[in-house]
């Protein structure tokens, strides 16, 4: 069985609900496994259907829409913000450039002593 498939059944077993909240940590020591790990399996359980919900105290399965919403709107806003970071990094690419052609030209001054 997938490791991905084995903590699924793990959370299907022992954390439905977001009262039964498991923490991130717990999922990583059980599974001996590193944070992107766990957070790359839950994104292809998610990405395949499975109504894994999560917030600041863990990842469970949802019990009901109103907790697969809030994830939803959760991952929204989420989403959101790293697109309003990409596009901060995309306008700070094109000033780079605006200021590396100003250095990378040749301008001649020209003074006049009086």
């Amino acid at each position: 069985m997938c490791k991905d498939q084995e903590l699924y059944d793990f959370l299907a077993e022992n954390h439905k609900g977001k009262d039964n909240a498991v923490h991130s940590r717990v999922l990583e020591k059980h599974f001996g496994i590193c944070p992107r790990t766990v957070r790359t399996y839950i994104n292809k359980l998610r990405k395949s259907g499975l109504p894994i919900c999560s917030d600041d105290s863990g990842y469970w399965i949802a019990t009901n829409p109103r907790e697969v919403n809030k994830t939803v709107k959760r991952l929204g806003d989420f989403a959101g913000e790293v697109n309003n970071a990409r596009t901060g990094l995309a306008y700070a690419t094109i000033q780079m450039r605006s200021v590396t052609r100003i250095r990378e030209e040749n301008i001649q001054i020209t003074v006049k002593v009086v």
